[in-house]
């Protein structure tokens, strides 16, 4: 099975699925047993749905009396997608998402603990007794041992020699609105205003600034071997650049795009070779790093282009939009892989595994989704995964985004969203840890080159370095203006 290219939602089919409140009875799936068809969902079934779709009353040509039905479908095609409950019709109508019909058909969504028994039901691979055998695709496996591809032959790079930076610093820090850390040494990069802050994590102490004059960094990721320090962003409605940094020396290797807006998203090939920049222009570029040449544009995107990044092993291209678009390309030609179409709202954050097996992605509509890159579907929905408390004595939901994720070296995964809160992720979407709520909104999240560190930037110009235990807070603006 592959899936790329999204389903279509057939009214027919979805408004003649109607559930009505299901009891809690239902939700009694034992502890450590997975939910089955037998035991849980067909009594659920039989209370609210095999008026209208049994086997004597099948509309739409959906039997929900049987297994073999559900798994058959309707007319439309299939109901329920093995392990892959955020791309089934069924459950796309139970849950009321954005777009589709809602059902119950005029009633109220069902109660969350419902919807996640069905939610479970379909992502263990549509168990049909206590004894059987999930379905669903086989894919790439969640164990995980990181890897060392890209691992360089010598030392990791380390700033040494630095150029200093005579630009004019500002009164009061910026928000972070870039972060990286090196994959092979213990340094990180921070984002401040027209210029990069260096921080040596195993010292705990400034490494060094760059002088970035094209404007704000809005994009900063070290090369696959740590040798290269890539930094993108610009002047709003003015201009925008990537500049491509020798991290021992501070040297500019190449300056690349002319664009009239900031760059928004950016990143380089493993090799050195690629760079890929986009922003408000809905369009992403590729050029080549030796010769400054554009080799090519990609233009399937309805929206800015928010994320990108290249897979570690050089082949594919992720990009992602302002509309929650993603796409796969392949990364020497442009050509289109497939499109992985499951987020209702803006992408913040792409990141590949190791093994490049894997995509996960944020977005501001509250989910995280790990992606089979293989096969186009997702391995795990994270739905609501940085969900904020109202604040005492208001009403309604406030915004709960995701703003940044990124894998670990050991696959698991990091992410910081609006709860303002870093949470770790293992790959079957259960959350593993959390730290405390900060004080200030968590923009962007980065990881230790050993793993062992969690590090934040916030709206206030502030690191967040967290051990998984403790954590400590400090201002790279004010380090580097005592430094001088």
């Amino acid at each position: 099975m592959r899936r790329f290219t999204s389903r279509g939602t057939d009214d027919r089919f979805l408004s003649s699925v109607i559930f009505l409140l299901l009891t809690p009875a239902f939700l009694a799936a034992q502890a450590g047993k997975h939910p089955n068809y037998d035991d849980d969902i067909k009594p659920l079934f039989a209370r609210r749905c095999f008026a209208c779709h049994s086997a004597g009353e099948m509309r739409s040509g959906l039997n929900l009396e049987a297994y073999a039905g559900v798994v058959k479908g309707g007319n439309s095609g299939d109901a329920v997608i093995p392990a892959r409950p955020a791309s089934s019709l069924l459950f796309k109508a139970i849950s009321h998402e954005e777009g589709a019909p809602q059902m119950p058909l005029g009633g109220a969504k069902l109660p969350d603990p419902e919807i996640a028994l069905i939610r479970e039901w379909i992502q263990q691979g549509l168990l049909e007794t206590a004894l059987s055998l999930p379905k669903g695709p086989v894919g790439p496996s969640l164990d995980y041992k990181p890897s060392s591809l890209n691992k360089p032959a010598g030392p990791p790079a380390m700033p040494e020699s630095l150029p200093p930076v005579t630009l004019a610093e500002t009164e009061r820090a910026n928000p972070v609105t870039a972060l990286a850390a090196s994959p092979w040494a213990p340094l990180l990069a921070v984002a401040g205003h027209e210029r990069i802050y260096l921080y040596n994590l195993a010292r705990r102490a400034p490494a060094g600034e760059l002088a970035f004059p094209e404007g704000i960094p809005y994009v900063l990721h070290f090369s696959r071997d740590g040798a290269t320090l890539l930094a993108a962003g610009g002047k709003g409605v003015q201009s925008g650049k990537v500049v491509l940094f020798d991290v021992k020396t501070g040297n500019r290797l190449a300056v690349l795009g002319q664009e009239m807006d900031v760059v928004l998203a950016a990143d380089v090939t493993a090799d050195g070779k690629l760079v890929a920049l986009g922003g408000p222009k809905k369009v992403v570029k590729v050029y080549s790093v030796a010769g400054g040449k554009q080799l090519y544009e990609l233009k399937k995107h309805t929206d800015w282009i928010t994320a990108l990044e290249f897979s570690p092993d050089g082949t594919r291209l992720a990009t992602g939009d302002r509309a929650g678009g993603i796409f796969l390309w392949e990364s020497t030609s442009g050509g289109t892989v497939g499109n992985l179409a499951d987020h209702k709202d803006s992408i913040t954050s792409l990141s590949w595994r190791g093994d490049s097996q894997l995509l996960a992605s944020g977005s501001e509509d509250g989910q995280i989704i790990i992606w089979n890159v293989g096969d186009g579907f997702p391995i795990a929905s994270i739905a609501k995964a940085h969900q904020p408390k109202p604040p005492q004595g208001t009403f309604g939901t406030p915004p709960g985004g995701v703003l940044s994720v990124q894998f670990a070296p050991d696959g698991r995964l990091v992410s910081v969203g609006r709860d303002s809160t870093i949470r770790i992720w293992g790959m079957d979407g259960k959350q593993k840890s959390a730290s405390n709520p900060a004080p200030a909104l968590l923009t962007k999240v980065a990881v230790s080159n050993d793993g062992n560190l969690f590090i934040a930037g916030d709206f206030q110009g502030r690191l967040l370095i967290w051990d998984g235990k403790a954590s400590v807070t400090l201002s790279p603006h004010a380090l580097m203006t005592a430094a001088r």
